[in-house]
This record gives C-alpha cells, structure tokens and sequence, in this order.
C-alpha cells in the first residue's frame, strides 16, 4: 500500500480540546446568565427594601400628620378652657383674623430625624381657630430619604372637621328609663341646618321635620326603653336589652309601616356620660329674694347689671306663684341661680302663669330644688311652633348631686328648651308639645298626643366643652390635595 506523503494529510482537532471548547462556552454562557441574574435579583431587592422603606415611612408620615393634628386640637380646646392662651405664643403663626398655620421640620425638633439618613417635616393649617365657627384642621406630613434621588417625598395629607362636645347629641337620654305611657310621637328637625346663628332659624313644620328622633339609655335593664305604642321616628338605643316594643309601636324611618323595628335602627351599646353641673361663678349675682310677684327680669330686679360676656346674673330663693309671669325682657340674656333645695323651687302653675322669653333673650336656670311648669307653661318666644324662639334660648340645668329632683313640664302650647338634670325624674306631659332635648335619670312621655322633636342643631351646642373630630377624611387624590396646596405650602 502506498501511503500519501506527510505533508498531505488533512489535520484532525483532538476530541479533548474540541470538549474544552464546548464546556468553555457553556461556563461562559452560564457566567453571563448567572450575572444578568444577579443584577437582576440585586434591582429586585433594590425595589423590594425601597417599596418596603417607602411602606415604613408612610406609616411613619401618617404619624406625624396626626400628631399635627392633635397639636392643633390641643391649641383650640386650650383656648376653649382658658381665654387667655395665645397661639402665636405657642409657635403658631396668624394668617388673616380667623386661621392658624405652623411647620415643624427636623431642624428644629430632633424627633423628625429619623433612621437611615430620613427626616420629617410637618405643616398644619387651622380655619377658625378661635371657634366661633366650626374649626377645619389640615395637615400635611412629609418624609424624606436624603439621597434618594430616584423617589419623591413620602406624603399624607388629612382633614378633619371639629364640634363642640354636646350633652345634648340625642333628643331623650336617661341614665335608667325612658317610658312613652299612650302613642306618643319622636322626630326630629334641625333649627339651624348652616351652623350659623346670625341667620334666621328653621322652624318645625311638616315640611322640615326629619326621622332622626334618637332615644337612649345606658341602663342595661330589660325596661330601659319602654316604647309600648310610641312611633319613634328615628333611633333607640340601650345599655344591653332590646326596647320593649307594643303591638303598636315603631321604630324606624318615615314609612316604617305600623308595629315594625327596623333593626338597623336599634343599638344595644349605647352610652352618655352625665355630669354634674357646676354653677357659673365667675360673676356675681344680683340677688331678687323670693320672685312671687309678676316680673320682667332684669328690668325689674334691683342691682341687675350686665357683665363681661353679656349676661346678666341673678340668684333667687325661689320663683313662682299662681297665674304669676316671669318675662325675659327682649334681647337680654339672663343667668338665674336658684337656691332652694326643698320643694318645688321652680313652681309655675295657675291658668296664666308662666316663664315668657322674649325675642331675641335667652335664660338659663340653675336649681337643685325640684321644678314644676304648668299653666301656660314656658313660652319660648311664643306659644306655638311657628313662633317659639330656638331651644338653645331655654336651658334648664338641674344642679342637684344625689338623689331624685323631680322636674313636671305641663301647660298649654310648647315646651321649647334643653333640660339637663343628671339626677332629674323628668315627666312630660301629653298637653305640652316639646321640642328641644332632654338629659335626666328617667324620662316618663305621657298622653295620646304627647310629642316629642328633636332638634338636631344641639348636636353643636357644647357651650364651655370641648371640641371633638366628627369627620376624618385622607386627602388622597391630585384634585383633594390642590383644595389646600396653596395653604399648605409654607
């Protein structure tokens, strides 16, 4: 066989360096797959700590726009408690007579110097401080990531909307019992739908009146609410047991047919605090003696001068007397302490007597002795619904600390008024249309045509109290922020 030279054969690659080759280009391939998949995981984490951080933090900017708030709460009610607080004095800042704005920021309070090189800021704005109308609060709280320059500011933005503490939230409250003895009627209406005193109020009407009767008591017996054949167009709530309910009787909105409850229109975890009352004493008193003769009060009572806020104080031992009348002379504001203790200290009755608030006057009674209105009763501004004045014109506080002070509103026409009598046995009765609300130990409603209306406006009546949230609201949206952009940006 002749064999071909050397020189001419074809060259032949080792299988061995052909499989390095190979394993070469796969360890690279897997080099470069395992990096792409470790930048990959390492931006996954990247976003997974900053989405946490960013979670962190805005629970974190929740605080603190909360805790701006409950620093502007705490300014307003400080106001209301002493008149001579200042809020400029306390870091605030005046914008125009009525509102308040104040910034906190980390360089000022170590507190919003936060971990990982993040600090806070916070900024407050206050519409009303002062009260005379229903405080707004907004506040806007930042968090900021020093360094971070891919992520803007962490923010919340919050508002809430404050009112006064009132003792008359509900139309009828007691501590024990509530019994409505015939049909009875519960509604309600608002006499001042705008918040507003200076414009003319809404008087009670079949065109106004509402479903928003509320009665409650925090007694957990099984009588707490005796509705029987009331129509309660509204609310019930108790302490524990389900209103007792006759054949009759209802319980819920306008329309609710005869003998129904609306469930969703009862509680059984109702609740009241009832404080003692505790006297004015600010000022001093004119003291009238005994009132047994007719009187316009303060015209007729000597010394009677009106005081700082005012009103005129008058302390007596007593007021009453057959067919006797009691006027509150036009547009005066009157404070009347009574100090007996025994007996009827408040005793109206005869054909013709009665207690006569003029227009545009108000009265407020102080007594720790029992009270009994009949004959033509408590004329409020007038004698009928189209023409008595505002609830909140008449208040009657019973004073007394233990015991029962019994307290009987009869007569002719309209009871207009708010009664509150934390040991007060309270009987209405069915000649008397009364509007206003009612705070006692028991109630008792008695009569066929015994009605009762609530005046839903009182839920803003706090007098000295202080103010509460009644709406809490996250401004969450571009459009809800730019509301208060301009007055937050400071």
């Amino acid at each position: 066989m002749i064999h071909p030279p050397l020189s001419s054969r074809t060259p032949r690659r080792s299988r061995a360096a052909t499989e390095r080759g190979s394993l070469l280009i796969v360890a690279m391939l897997l080099c470069a797959i395992i990096g792409i998949s470790l930048v990959t995981y390492i931006n996954v984490g990247r976003s997974a700590l900053r989405t946490s951080n960013r979670s962190l933090y805005n629970n974190a900017a929740m605080n603190l726009a909360e805790n701006g708030l409950e620093e502007a709460m705490y300014s307003i009610n400080k106001l209301v408690a002493d008149s001579t607080y200042s809020f400029t004095s306390d870091g605030w800042s005046a914008v125009g007579s009525n509102d308040m704005r104040r910034k906190w920021t980390s360089s000022t309070d170590s507190t919003l110097q936060f971990d990982q090189n993040a600090t806070g800021e916070i900024r407050v704005y206050v519409y009303n401080y002062d009260g005379a109308a229903a405080p707004n609060i907004v506040a806007r709280a930042l968090v900021t990531v020093r360094g971070d320059t891919t992520s803007a500011p962490v923010e919340k933005w919050v508002r809430v909307q404050l009112r006064k503490t009132s003792k008359f939230a509900n139309g009828l409250v007691a501590k024990q019992t509530i019994n409505f003895n015939g049909s009875p009627q519960v509604d309600s209406w608002n006499s001042d739908p705008d918040n507003n005193p200076a414009t003319a109020p809404v008087v009670y009407s079949a065109a106004t009146k509402n479903d928003a009767g509320s009665v409650g008591s925090i007694s957990v017996g099984v009588n707490a609410v005796l509705v029987d054949n009331a129509d309660i167009w509204g609310y019930v709530g108790t302490g524990g047991s389900a209103p007792q309910v006759g054949s009759t009787g209802t319980i819920g909105p306008f329309g609710t047919p005869t003998g129904t409850t609306v469930t969703s229109h009862v509680t059984t975890d109702f609740s009241a605090s009832f404080d003692n009352v505790t006297v004015p004493s600010t000022y001093t008193y004119a003291n009238a003696g005994a009132l047994s003769t007719s009187t316009v009060i303060p015209t007729d009572i000597p010394g009677a001068t009106m005081a700082a806020d005012g009103k005129y104080y008058i302390t007596c031992s007593s007021i009453g007397g057959s067919n006797k009348v009691y006027t509150i002379a036009a547009g005066k504001k009157v404070v009347l302490k009574v100090t007996d203790t025994t007996g009827n200290c408040i005793d109206i009755k005869g054909g013709s007597g009665g207690i006569s608030i003029s227009s545009g006057a108000s009265l407020e009674v102080y007594a720790a002795g029992d009270i009994n209105i009949s004959g033509q009763g408590a004329m409020n501004g007038g004698t009928s619904a189209a023409t008595m004045g505002q609830p909140v014109n008449f208040q009657i506080y019973g004073t007394k600390t233990s015991g029962t002070q019994a307290i009987s509103v009869k007569g002719n026409g309209v009871f207009s008024g708010v009664l509150y009598a934390p040991f007060g046995s309270v009987t209405l009765d069915g000649s008397v249309e009364t509007f206003g609300s009612v705070v006692a130990n028991d109630i008792t409603l008695n009569g066929s045509s015994a009605q009762f209306h609530y005046d839903e406006s009182l839920g803003n009546f706090g007098g000295s109290n202080p103010f509460r949230v009644t709406r809490w609201d996250e401004l969450n949206t571009a459009a809800d922020r730019s509301v208060y952009a301009t007055v937050l940006t400071f």
